[in-house]
């Protein structure tokens, strides 16, 4: 696994840098990516790593599914989920929301903190990052970033 994220690492960077090719030879690039990523995102039935919950809870996202996620979630993310649920049930009427599917992801654990990378693909964007979960109780929870600690990463 972690030579399959390091082959898409290098992929991006190659499709980052190849700012002169043509438009086809940039699309079939992104195909070639996308056919790396292929592999589609299912809920785990008892998440345990820091990996399974964190899936489980961008699943439970994505499917608006606000109260399932914010039992994994620290209470800071709960309050962000809160206004994320206002804010689609604002959108919803106006806009598509177009559902993510998390790949590749890689954590690594250091006490009761976990830090993942991870692939995001949403339609036909294509994004790298990173999340922190918290264990709390014995349990992994997913806890965002906050934009001071998201500027010195």
């Amino acid at each position: 696994m972690t030579s399959r994220l390091l082959s898409l690492v290098l992929c991006i960077a190659l499709l980052c840098s190849c700012s002169s090719e043509t438009n086809s030879d940039q699309k079939a690039d992104q195909n070639d990516l996308h056919a790396l990523l292929s592999e589609r995102a299912e809920l785990v039935a008892h998440p345990v790593t820091p990996a399974e919950v964190f899936q489980n809870w961008q699943i439970h996202m994505d499917r608006n599914e606000f109260d399932e996620a914010s039992r994994w979630s620290t209470e800071a993310t709960q309050e962000w989920i809160s206004f994320m649920e206002a804010m689609i049930e604002a959108a919803a009427a106006e806009e598509e929301i177009v559902p993510s599917q998390l790949q590749g992801i890689q954590c690594r654990e250091v006490g009761d903190t976990a830090i993942c990378l991870f692939a995001e693909e949403a339609g036909d964007l294509l994004r790298l990052d990173s999340i922190r979960l918290i264990k709390q109780a014995g349990i992994w929870k997913v806890d965002l970033w906050t934009e001071d600690e998201r500027a010195t990463q």
